[in-house]
């Protein structure tokens, strides 16, 4: 008896170690970071300046990946009907910047890029730079999301989170 609960912990064990590692959730700082310099890269083609990383921003980004999955939605508007903006004055996050005479306020791009072997546009997104590269050029290939890219903006908070069917979240946030 002893043996066979012994062999039903590790089996168990074994199923959600390769869960959570097929999913990449323990490697998503790294995918954060290659997100914000695959972004930045394409400011840098266009001869635009470097976004610089803002913590309160970074948060507020991860803070949405994880509620769209948290809470089975894909969209701006969040489950408690906030949009980017009132999400950040809800965070004590700066929401708008003067830029001369006008107010910006934040900005938003998501995306959602499966961790899967054959991704059309993408090919294989199972690694952590080319989950990054493909979530990146989704945005490129979108004007409306590209336009942000290469905004006037002068902050960027990268957020991503995972499903449980290893669909990858992502947002954006430009200050």
């Amino acid at each position: 008896m002893r043996n066979s609960s012994t062999n039903v912990f590790l089996i168990a064990l074994w199923i959600a170690f390769s869960f959570n590692s097929c999913f990449a959730q323990r490697d998503l700082e790294e995918m954060r970071q290659l997100i914000f310099e695959k972004t930045n890269a394409l400011r840098a083609e266009k001869g635009l300046s470097e976004l610089i990383k803002l913590d309160s921003l970074m948060d507020l980004a991860q803070l949405h990946s994880e509620n769209m999955v948290n809470h089975n939605f894909y969209a701006h508007e969040d489950h408690l009907g906030r949009d980017p903006l009132e999400r950040a004055e809800k965070f004590k996050v700066k929401a708008w910047v003067r830029k001369g005479n006008r107010f910006t306020g934040i900005a938003e791009n998501i995306a959602q890029t499966p961790w899967f072997e054959n991704v059309r546009g993408c090919g294989d997104t199972r690694t952590e730079e080319n989950l990054a590269q493909c979530m990146v050029t989704g945005w490129k290939n979108s004007p409306p999301h590209y336009k942000n890219i290469l905004g006037n903006y002068t902050h960027l908070g990268v957020g991503l989170y995972f499903d449980e069917k290893g669909m990858g979240f992502g947002t954006q946030n430009f200050r």
